[in-house]
């Protein structure tokens, strides 16, 4: 404050154009003599200042924190451009609902600072800015997801014996400090999240409300299967759908000549000339792949059942899956890294992110709906080379047991050892003879630990990528390559398979001088189990978005595999 002082008075020294009685002094007096008048208001006119004005606990407590100084007083009346800014910035946010309070008191807002403001009047716009910023700020910076519901919903999944988890990281602001920031601009670009497609996302948003104010797409009519070579009305329906949501690039018009014949809706041609756009051609068939793409679907080019429930899905719910989507990216880490992974459960993809830019996209499977992955984050800290699986007790109870009651060959067919302890080199036990009925709904539990010893069976394959946390998952090989060529990959038991580890292991290992490729390549070849150590260890992000947008700034939508869209819902703020 002295530093400040010293440089208003050789100014003020320094100016002869200045008025002699504007003095660093009575600004302060000024200031001082505004909130004295403001202090007063709450105290003798309490009720009225403060009567039907939201937030209303923490506008007093913040106001007495901060001795009743004004955020939006300026002299004689409020500070435009300020609130002006901030009115302009609730306006144009596309992920607040228009009929949501926010937008709603800043319409209100509006209207009455247009007016003449009586000192009364003033104050209690003052405290109607400041609430509505509060609002605003908590908005952008944790969304509207009801989490206390949506928690509800994972622990009733408990009496089914699914054990799904979410892991939330909240912001790390304090909104009474950020409301004291003087420029709204630095604030607001402060706490808008930089990862995870966060601003690709407001883009997507951006083009689904332009394609709602083009008059969104009307739901096509129910029909068996369209492909290549298929004519009809409902072909045309099908071009104007795609047309609608920018999948269908206009081709050469070609007027084509055929045979009298029937329509698949069975309506007779009259002509033996047909409008090009009633056949599917090779341009919409390349506009139906595109739109299969986008949306997790096979790419086949044929529209049938799966790809018309897909294209049946309006604007407004593509717009409420973006908004949910925004916000669960609200409650991810904000930490900068200058490389890190993420793993997007629903998209099926594993990607490794240096420096803000996709380097690596590998396939990956993910637990299936009876044991969901669950979202969190952690660093990978160590890599094992031919891993033991030790088989967790959950798998032993429900899938092991009642295969040896089945056949009791089933251990010795699957490479798989019973030891005493969870010591690999501990005695290993010959079980084949136990009475393994006994066992059979965990009545009576399993005295023994199950391993299986590397090898060519081994349920990790070659390479498990470990970052140790309370779900006990990890990233891991596989012996069951065939099923990455499927398109939903929702398989394991909740870890994560990697479609090519060893590159993985390359990457890791060129940003760890301590870790020799070369030696590590030659342990794969055998079956000694061996740790390498990541000393420079990598954030690795399990995350479950299911909408983004790809690197053609094109919209994408994944398959919603754990119901947890469906599970969530968005309150009005």
């Amino acid at each position: 404050m002295g530093r400040i002082k010293h440089f208003l008075i050789i100014l003020l020294l320094t100016t002869s154009t200045l008025n002699a009685e504007i003095t660093y002094e009575n600004i302060v007096k000024d200031q001082e003599q505004i909130s004295q008048a403001f202090k007063q208001m709450f105290q003798t006119k309490r009720s009225a200042l403060l009567r039907n004005i939201a937030n209303r606990n923490f506008l007093q407590n913040f106001y007495y924190r901060n001795n009743h100084t004004p955020l939006w007083l300026k002299g004689e009346g409020l500070n435009k451009e300020k609130y002006t800014k901030l009115l302009s910035y609730i306006e144009n946010d596309l992920t607040l609902e228009k009929h949501g309070l926010i937008y709603k008191h800043g319409q209100e807002l509006t209207k009455l600072l247009e007016q003449n403001q009586t000192k009364h009047e003033l104050f209690r716009s003052e405290l109607q800015l400041t609430s509505l910023y509060y609002d605003f700020l908590q908005h952008l910076l944790y969304g509207e997801i009801q989490w206390k519901s949506f928690s509800t919903k994972l622990s009733s999944l408990k009496r089914y014996r699914i054990n799904a988890s979410w892991v939330r990281h909240k912001a790390p602001y304090n909104p009474s400090q950020l409301l004291l920031q003087p420029d709204i601009d630095a604030t607001i670009e402060e706490i808008t999240p930089k990862s995870f497609g966060y601003k690709e996302l407001l883009l997507a948003l951006k083009k689904l409300h332009t394609i709602k104010a083009d008059g969104g797409w009307k739901s096509l009519p129910y029909f068996k299967r369209l492909e290549l070579g298929s004519k009809g009305d409902v072909v045309i329906q099908l071009r104007k759908r795609l047309k609608a949501s920018y999948d269908y690039a206009s081709c050469e018009d070609k007027k084509i000549d055929v045979p009298n014949s029937q329509f698949e809706n069975n309506q007779s041609l009259e002509s033996t000339h047909i409008d090009p756009d009633a056949v599917f051609d090779e341009c919409l068939l390349q506009a139906v792949k595109k739109f299969q793409k986008r949306h997790g679907l096979i790419e086949d080019g044929i529209v049938g059942g799966g790809t018309l429930r897909v294209l049946n899905i309006t604007v407004d719910e593509k717009i409420k899956t973006v908004l949910l989507n925004i916000d669960r990216i609200k409650w991810l880490p904000r930490d900068q890294h200058e490389r890190h992974i993420i793993v997007n459960i629903p998209e099926f993809m594993l990607h490794y992110i240096e420096y803000g830019e996709t380097k690596q996209q590998l396939r990956v499977i993910v637990g299936d709906t009876k044991h969901p992955t669950p979202i969190f984050n952690q660093k990978i800290s160590y890599i094992v080379l031919n891993p033991y699986w030790k088989v967790p007790e959950g798998i032993v109870e429900r899938e092991i047991v009642p295969a040896m009651v089945k056949n009791r060959n089933y251990l010795k067919r699957e490479g798989i050892e019973a030891h005493r302890t969870w010591d690999e080199h501990s005695a290993i036990v010959n079980v084949t003879g136990l009475y393994w009925e006994e066992y059979l709904y965990g009545s009576v539990k399993f005295p023994y630990r199950l391993m299986q010893p590397p090898g060519p069976k081994n349920a990790l394959g070659k390479i498990k990528f470990k970052f140790p946390n309370q779900f006990a998952v990890y990233l891991h090989d596989t012996p069951t390559r065939h099923l990455f060529k499927r398109n939903v990959r929702a398989f394991s038991h909740g870890c994560v398979r990697l479609s090519q580890p060893e590159l993985l292991l390359d990457t890791i290992a060129s940003f760890n001088d301590n870790i020799d490729l070369e030696r590590a390549k030659e342990t794969l070849k055998g079956k000694r189990k061996t740790q390498l150590n990541v000393n420079n260890q990598l954030p690795i992000h399990l995350v479950y978005l299911t909408a983004g947008m790809n690197s053609d700034n094109e919209i994408e939508f994944r398959n919603d595999i754990y119901n947890y869209d469906k599970f969530t819902k968005r309150s009005i703020r």
